[in-house]
């Protein structure tokens, strides 16, 4: 089996069709259709169901084409492993975000690292939480931004920032302030985030008590969450760097809440524990640090550099 066999099957698993697969790959429809039988032959396994206009890998294609994604995602690592330590900082890098956490990081990050790094190929792709461990572990993302997983198995966490929440009221809400601010949470009238976009699964998870929130309607963005509130009256929870979108009349509508628990994520950059660009790494992270307030910062990242073993 080679390099050129396994980038064959990804490409027509992807594309599901001969001659965009073999377009994609720089090929003609007859040499991609030879190399992937003859790889077939090699195996003898059928990675390919082929009818006439529907083309499908077999269970076990399925599985060959994955670990063939995985050696590719590996083979690249040899170019990125002369990059880093050549510092010409080129090649590709991939990273996923939660949407939570999107909206106040990517905007500044493509502008920035774009202008520091011209000649890496950014992708920013937002997830999940469970999509982007998924991404992470198989090697479709080089590294992600969110919170920190509960399983951490073969997982590194380095803490980016820590922010508080804070509630987002309605005008309507006369008492709200006073209410909210005492650390008085009426599940009546609160709108939550639909799980898997959950903004915290550290001190206070909204998301999964079912007995908590009104659930007519399970937002996936927090700017709609603050729509539905301003229209609909109670309230919601929102990150601290949300307010910055608020509107001068609806920052009057918030509240941090006084909690015996502190009401706040750790956002953290996650990476394989095999992950090996350093200079790549520390790039993303000084970038982060220069878009981050200051004051919610982690420690660590404001010394400098992080050395990966």
């Amino acid at each position: 089996m080679t390099l050129q066999q396994m980038e064959y099957i990804v490409a027509l698993d992807k594309y599901r069709h001969f001659v965009l697969a073999a377009e994609a790959c720089g090929v003609t429809q007859p040499t991609l259709s030879a190399m992937i039988q003859k790889l077939e032959e090699e195996l003898d396994v059928k990675i390919f169901n082929r009818e006439r206009k529907n083309i499908s890998p077999t269970t076990i294609g399925k599985k060959i084409i994955r670990q063939a994604q995985i050696a590719l995602n590996e083979s690249q690592r040899i170019k990125e492993v002369v990059s880093d330590e050549t510092d010409s900082m080129n090649g590709t890098l991939r990273i996923g975000i939660l949407p939570t956490v999107a909206p106040y990081i990517v905007p500044d990050f493509i502008f920035r690292f774009s202008h520091s790094y011209p000649n890496v190929k950014l992708f920013i792709d937002e997830k999940e939480s469970n999509a982007l461990l998924h991404d992470l572990k198989f090697g479709d993302i080089d590294m992600a931004i969110g919170v920190q997983p509960k399983e951490t198995a073969n997982i590194f966490s380095i803490p980016i920032y820590v922010e508080k929440f804070v509630a987002y009221f309605s005008n309507k809400c006369n008492k709200a302030r006073e209410i909210i601010s005492s650390g008085h949470l009426p599940a009546e009238h609160m709108w939550i985030l639909k799980e898997g976009h959950c903004a915290s699964n550290e001190t206070q998870s909204f998301c999964h008590n079912m007995n908590i929130g009104n659930r007519i309607y399970e937002a996936g963005s927090i700017d709609t969450l603050v729509r539905i509130v301003d229209r609909n009256g109670g309230y919601t929870i929102i990150p601290e760097l949300h307010i910055n979108f608020l509107s001068e009349e609806q920052k009057k509508n918030t509240a941090y809440l006084n909690m015996e628990t502190p009401t706040q994520r750790t956002v953290s950059l996650l990476i394989k524990e095999d992950f090996i660009r350093e200079r790549m790494l520390n790039a993303v992270l000084s970038t982060l640090n220069a878009i981050i307030p200051a004051h919610m910062v982690e420690a660590r990242i404001k010394k400098g550099p992080i050395r990966l073993k």
